[in-house]
């Protein structure tokens, strides 16, 4: 069985130190996104031993803390955005997400991470503007 690709010493320094509650639910998510990332690019160990590659173990660790911190740094409704209580006279309220929450999920950035791509940039879509200009009066700017 091969190791995690990122230890609870690491998710520590990212997040906060974890109690004894969290440390079995924090390993497990560990093995589980270390698993994931394995499933996707099964080369993933020798490109980390690999001196001639770009790719370093610190790398893979970002990118597993980060889908670990997904699971154990969310709210506590599975799948909520946000997540509020009050106590008196009770009040509860969970804003969910639209996309999934799969703590499995491996998002762009982390593929351009391990793929070794350049930068992220953000994507933007807008459909075209049309000619609108005829419908406003512009008093200003006219000739």
């Amino acid at each position: 069985m091969a190791t995690d690709l990122a230890d609870l010493g690491t998710l520590e320094k990212a997040w906060r130190p974890l109690t004894a509650a969290e440390r079995p639910k924090a390993e497990y998510y560990l093995g589980m996104a270390s698993r994931a990332i394995r499933r996707r690019w099964q080369d993933i160990d020798l490109r980390i031993t690999n001196p001639g590659d770009r790719l370093t173990h610190e790398d893979v660790a970002d990118v597993v803390v980060q889908m670990v911190l997904s699971a154990v740094d969310g709210p506590p409704v599975r799948g909520a955005k946000s997540f509020s209580e009050s106590v008196g006279p009770m009040s509860r309220t969970a804003t969910l997400l639209a996309g999934s929450t799969n703590p499995a999920n491996i998002e762009d950035w982390m593929v351009e991470v391990i793929e070794g791509r350049s930068a992220a940039l953000p994507q933007f879509h807008a459909p075209p503007s049309g000619r609108y200009e005829n419908l406003f009066e512009w008093q200003e700017g006219r000739n």
